[in-house]
């Protein structure tokens, strides 16, 4: 068993980078499906796999998430992902403006979470679904909403029109309320 001492406490560097910042690059569609401040983040990991995720700036965060439902229609539910092989045979191909759920709050809002991106749907969170406050509580780890798979020969135009970091920032800056 290693024993920490007051001086090796002090040597811990607390402001270390989270796991999103560090092995994730971050990309951010804003006013999804026209809706002002309905935001999400982007994700791509190095290997080219991206999660979507709701960033705190979003006005669900302001709420209490009930339910988070991936049956979209009567024909279309996005919790049935069944993928086989290496190209993923199966996998829904969706666009920017797919919707990917519907999310359900307390006091009785909706809100419709879209793809952002164009590719094709890997995972959605199946944990959502029995916990779906970790959309908002955890929404940089364990709330993501999904994880999708950009097609190669068109990643370079699909972060075309969406806003790194910094571009983020000075949007948020600047929106009107």
């Amino acid at each position: 068993m290693i024993e920490l001492t007051a001086a090796d406490l002090c040597d811990i560097d607390v402001n270390q980078t989270s796991l999103l910042d560090r092995y994730y690059t971050t990309w951010y569609a804003v006013d999804v499906g026209g809706d002002t401040g309905n935001d999400h983040l982007i994700a791509q990991h190095h290997n080219g796999l991206c999660m979507i995720m709701i960033p705190p700036s979003n006005p669900i965060h302001n709420k209490v998430v009930t339910n988070v439902n991936y049956k979209i229609s009567d024909s279309c539910d996005r919790s049935v992902v069944t993928l086989s092989g290496k190209k993923k045979k199966g996998a829904k191909f969706v666009q920017e403006r797919c919707r990917l759920c519907i999310v359900t709050c307390a006091d009785g809002t909706t809100h419709t979470i879209h793809a952002g991106i164009r590719g094709k749907i890997l995972e959605v969170n199946q944990r959502l679904k029995t916990n779906p406050t970790l959309l908002t509580e955890h929404w940089d780890t364990a709330g993501y909403v999904a994880v999708i798979q950009p097609n190669k020969c068109e990643e370079k135009n699909i972060f075309k029109g969406l806003l790194d970091k910094p571009s983020y920032d000075l949007h948020l800056e600047t929106r009107e309320p």
